[in-house]
């Protein structure tokens, strides 16, 4: 037999073989935390540190049970989580990846594995996700774009809006009072609120003129009151009717804020590009409930239930913070 033509690639002892693994795997690198009323959980982690990237999302029936992964089911991903939320009043989720994908996922499809219902591709990747509680109407914006779906029987694409924002639109956050009304903050230094009924659905709600908005969050106790956090570590307390102008205002830390959460009582937290957790009363000038500095990594989702915290971060912890 002739074998003098044959070549071998020099590398080619040194390859790997990259699976997906067959289990699902609690990464370091905890990015989302989600619950809903019923008190059921999800926790989203990704594997970003090798050559190969992939991600589990868990869900869990009660806290107990994330707080010690004893999950119930869980779905694998090939890529990265960039977001995800359990849609309320269903038993879906809607997923978020890194691959400009967007999948919904029944919970009730299996004992163990999720399996995707449905998926679709976005123009870019998705920051963030919001949904309304009334209607399974979801917005997330992505890039410069903000998009709206309705997640009643797979997912259908109900608007898009481009060209309001002109930098990448980092947060979404939508009035649980009106089914039409949402929020986003970009890097662009705006924030706007945004009505889809209308022709000219955006109005600049605030201008900063020194650095990009990273977070918005609407108060669900108060349809009046949005917190803007920026990109300096700041936090400002506005009302939708009287805009450009914020009524208080807070400087948190020296690093962006990455998310901001309001529980039903009217309680702020807020995580950033650091390792604290904080609560804040904005009725009363951002007063300082809570300051937790558990986590040995940043911290990256935060989720409310009733008036208990829980946070993960890239520390591999999920924490429960009570006050």
């Amino acid at each position: 037999m002739e074998v003098e033509n044959l070549i071998y690639p020099p590398n080619k002892p040194l390859e790997r073989v990259l699976l997906q693994s067959e289990e699902p795997v609690l990464y370091d690198y905890l990015s989302i935390v989600d619950v809903n009323d019923k008190g059921e959980f999800i926790l989203g982690c990704s594997n970003v540190s090798g050559g190969y990237w992939e991600s589990s999302l868990f869900f869990y029936n009660n806290d107990t049970a994330a707080l010690s992964n004893e999950y119930s089911s869980y779905f694998r991903g090939t890529a990265s989580i960039s977001d995800a939320i359990l849609i309320p009043n269903t038993t879906k989720i809607l997923l978020a990846e890194d691959t400009l994908s967007l999948k919904l996922v029944d919970t009730t499809n299996s004992p163990s594995l999720l399996k995707c219902e449905d998926f679709l591709f976005t123009n870019a990747l998705v920051q963030q996700l919001a949904a309304w509680h009334t209607n399974k109407k979801i917005v997330g914006c992505a890039d410069t774009q903000v998009t709206i779906w309705n997640a009643s029987n797979g997912l259908e694409l109900l608007a898009e809006f481009k060209n309001i924002h002109t930098d990448v639109i980092k947060s979404v956050s939508v009035n649980k009072t009106d089914n039409n009304l949402f929020a986003t903050a970009s890097m662009d230094k705006q924030a706007c609120v945004w009505d889809d009924r209308m022709k000219q659905p955006a109005a600049v709600l605030y201008q900063n003129h020194f650095c990009g908005l990273t977070s918005v969050v609407w108060n669900p106790r108060c349809s009046q009151q949005i917190v803007i956090g920026s990109k300096a570590g700041e936090l400002y307390n506005i009302d939708v009717r009287q805009p450009k102008e914020f009524l208080t205002y807070h400087h948190c830390f020296d690093s962006p804020i990455h998310r901001l959460k309001f529980n039903e009582l009217g309680n702020l937290a807020m995580c950033g590009d650091r390792t604290e957790v904080m609560i804040f009363n904005c009725e009363e000038n951002f007063n300082l409930l809570h300051k937790a500095n558990k986590h040995s990594s940043y911290v990256r989702g935060i989720a409310w239930l009733e008036n208990v915290l829980y946070s993960c971060g890239f520390d591999k912890h999920i924490i429960k913070h009570v006050f």
